[in-house]
């Protein structure tokens, strides 16, 4: 079986969602003047935030991510005051992992300022057209698995 070939052009959904995967990887990584979470920590404080408290091994099978490199970067986190690590109550050797308060207005501004490159590129799109890819990103999403 011959391997799909990489292409710069979207001739499919799939090419066109690649595509996309890239540019807003690439968008989402550039550092801003005033970033207080590092682009690639954003993602355990979203986990953190949208699904509660839980453990680090928890909290790297729910990423799918190796646990180490999860605890790394859950000891930067923690170290600048965006996360709580509290006893477990039921293992009181193990950590439960939660975002802090500061954590939580540190992620709203990480994601109101990429936000804002794509309410820019957007500018001119109808409500339809909004609406349209909304529903689309919506449905790839719930099928990709979304954290």
């Amino acid at each position: 079986m011959q391997p799909a070939s990489v292409s710069s052009e979207a001739t499919t959904a799939e090419d066109a969602v690649l595509r996309l995967t890239m540019a807003i990887g690439r968008r989402f990584r550039t550092r801003h003047d005033g970033d207080t979470v590092d682009p690639s920590q954003a993602s355990i404080l979203y986990a953190l935030k949208s699904h509660g408290a839980m453990r680090l091994g928890d909290l790297a099978d729910a990423m799918r991510l190796d646990a180490s490199t999860v605890s790394r970067h859950v000891q930067q986190l923690g170290d600048k005051g965006l996360l709580d690590r509290d006893p477990d109550p039921e293992d009181g050797r193990a950590r439960i992992i939660a975002i802090s308060t500061s954590g939580i207005t540190a992620l709203k501004r990480t994601f109101d300022q990429r936000r804002a490159f794509i309410v820019d590129a957007m500018a001119d799109w109808s409500d339809a057209d909004r609406d349209r890819l909304r529903g689309d990103l919506v449905r790839l999403t719930e099928d990709l698995g979304e954290i």
